[in-house]
C-alpha cells in the first residue's frame, strides 16, 4: 500500500509540472501571438495612414512637410515630405528645421515643470515677485496674476493683447512694461482668452528665479537632456542652419504657392512662438510628453501641465468641431480635450506661414506631430483623421 501511495504520488506530481509546463508554454504562445497581431495591426495602420497623409499632402500641393508618431517609448514613423524650397529638388529630411509656431507654449509649460520639480518655481507663484516692471492698468490684479494664469491664458486680459507690440520686434523686456496700461476685461482665472505677448512674461519670471535666460534653461533642462539635437529659440539660430524648411505663401487668387522669407516676429516671445526643431526633435520630445523622461519632468509636474484650468467649450475653438470631442479645456500651453470617453492632449500653431499640430493619447500611449512649411487645408484634419484611424485599428486588435 505503502508503494502504490508513493507510486501515484510520484505520478500526480509529474502529471503536474508537465501541465504547469504546457500551461506556461500555451501562455507565452497566447501572448507571442497577441505581440504578433499587435505588431502586424499596428504596421497595417502606419501603413494605410502614411497613404491618406501622403494622398492628401500631394493634393494640397503644399511645398514640405514632416511628421513622427510615437508608441510608448519607441518612434514607430518618421519621415519627411516634399521639399525644403519650392522648384527644387532639396527634399524635407528627419532633420530639416522648422518654426513649431505656438507647440513652443507647450514646451515652456514643460521646462516651467520641470524648474517646479527642482523647487525653482511653483504655479501659484506671483509674478510680480520676480517682475517689478510687469504691471495693469488694474494694479491689484496684476498683483494678483500668476505663472498659472499666464500658462492657461487666464489673466482677465483681453485676447491677444500687445500682439502690436511683438510685431514692432520690440524687445521682451519692453513688451513686458507696455502692460501697465492695459485694462482688463475678466478677474483673471474667470475667463480664457488666447494670449502671446502675456503667455511669455513667464520668460522673465523663469529667468529672475534660476538667473539663467530662457535661451539656457531650454537648452540645459529640455533639449540637450531630451537629445533633441536640432532644437532652438532664437532667429539667429534658424538663420545659420543650412537644412531648414522655408517658409511658403499661398496666394488664393493664382492658387500657387510663393517663397517668403523667415522673419524675426515671435522670437521676441519665444516662450509663445519662438521654438524651432526638426520632426527627429519632436519624436524625442513626444517621448517626454508621454511620461518616458522622468528625469526631464516628474510624472506629478506633467499631470500639473495637462491638467484642465478652465472650460473652452463655448469659444469659437476649431477643436470643438472635431467629430468626438464632447468637451474641451485649456491646461497650462496645452489643449485637453474630452474625446470619446477618454482624454486627448493637443495643441497647434501658425507662425510665419508654418502650420504645425501635436496630439497626445495617454490612455493608448500614442503620440504624433507634424510640421508643414507652407498653409493648407489638409493640416486641420490631419490629427482628428490621426484619432479616428487608430480608433479603427485598435479596435480591429481586440477582435
Amino acid at each position: 500500500m505503502k508503494y502504490f501511495f508513493i507510486v501515484f504520488s510520484l505520478f500526480f506530481l509529474v502529471s503536474f509540472t508537465v501541465s504547469a509546463d504546457s500551461n506556461q508554454e500555451n501562455r507565452s504562445i497566447v501572448q507571442g501571438l497577441k505581440e504578433k497581431k499587435d505588431t502586424l495591426s499596428l504596421s497595417f495602420f502606419l501603413n494605410h495612414y502614411e497613404k491618406f497623409f501622403k494622398t492628401n499632402f500631394n493634393i494640397s500641393e503644399c511645398p514640405g512637410a514632416a511628421i513622427v508618431i510615437v508608441k510608448d517609448s519607441t518612434v514607430i514613423y518618421k519621415k519627411g515630405f516634399g521639399v525644403k524650397k519650392i522648384h527644387t529638388e532639396d527634399s524635407v529630411d528627419v532633420n530639416t528645421v522648422f518654426r513649431i509656431a505656438s507647440l513652443s507654449k507647450g514646451v515652456t509649460s514643460i521646462l516651467a515643470g520641470n524648474l517646479v520639480d527642482h523647487n525653482e518655481l511653483n504655479w501659484g507663484h506671483f509674478v510680480k515677485n520676480s517682475v517689478a516692471s510687469f504691471d495693469l492698468r488694474d494694479k491689484a490684479q496684476a498683483a494678483r496674476l500668476t505663472v498659472n494664469h499666464l500658462l492657461s491664458h487666464t489673466s482677465g486680459l483681453y485676447k491677444y493683447t500687445n500682439s502690436k507690440l511683438i510685431h514692432k520686434g520690440l524687445p521682451l523686456s519692453t513688451i513686458v512694461s507696455g502692460f501697465r496700461n492695459v485694462g482688463v476685461v475678466a478677474k483673471e482665472g474667470t475667463e480664457y482668452e488666447y494670449q502671446n505677448a502675456a503667455f511669455s512674461v513667464v520668460e522673465k519670471v523663469m529667468e529672475k528665479e534660476t538667473g539663467k535666460t530662457f535661451e539656457t534653461l531650454l537648452k540645459e533642462r529640455l533639449f540637450i537632456p531630451a537629445g533633441m539635437k536640432y532644437a532652438s529659440s532664437t532667429y539667429a539660430d534658424i538663420k545659420q542652419n543650412d537644412n531648414v524648411a522655408l517658409p511658403h505663401k499661398w496666394n488664393h487668387y493664382s492658387k500657387k504657392y510663393s517663397l517668403t522669407s523667415l522673419h524675426k516676429n515671435y522670437y521676441n516671445v519665444a516662450a509663445a512662438g519662438g521654438v524651432n526643431a526638426s520632426i527627429t526633435d519632436m519624436g524625442e520630445y513626444l517621448k517626454v510628453l508621454l511620461g518616458y523622461r522622468p528625469d526631464i519632468i516628474s510624472e506629478k509636474s506633467l499631470n500639473d501641465v495637462f491638467s484642465p484650468v478652465i472650460c473652452t467649450s463655448d469659444k469659437n475653438t476649431y477643436v470643438n468641431l472635431w467629430d468626438g470631442v464632447t468637451d474641451s479645456f485649456y491646461a497650462k500651453g496645452w489643449r485637453v480635450l474630452d474625446y470619446r470617453g477618454r482624454t486627448i492632449i493637443y495643441h497647434g500653431g501658425n507662425v510665419n506661414q508654418y502650420k504645425t499640430q501635436l496630439m497626445v493619447d495617454p490612455e493608448n500611449k500614442i503620440a504624433v506631430c507634424v510640421l508643414f512649411n507652407g498653409p493648407n487645408p489638409f493640416n486641420g484634419p490631419v490629427i482628428p483623421t490621426f484619432l479616428s484611424y487608430y480608433d479603427f485599428f485598435k479596435a480591429a486588435m481586440l477582435n
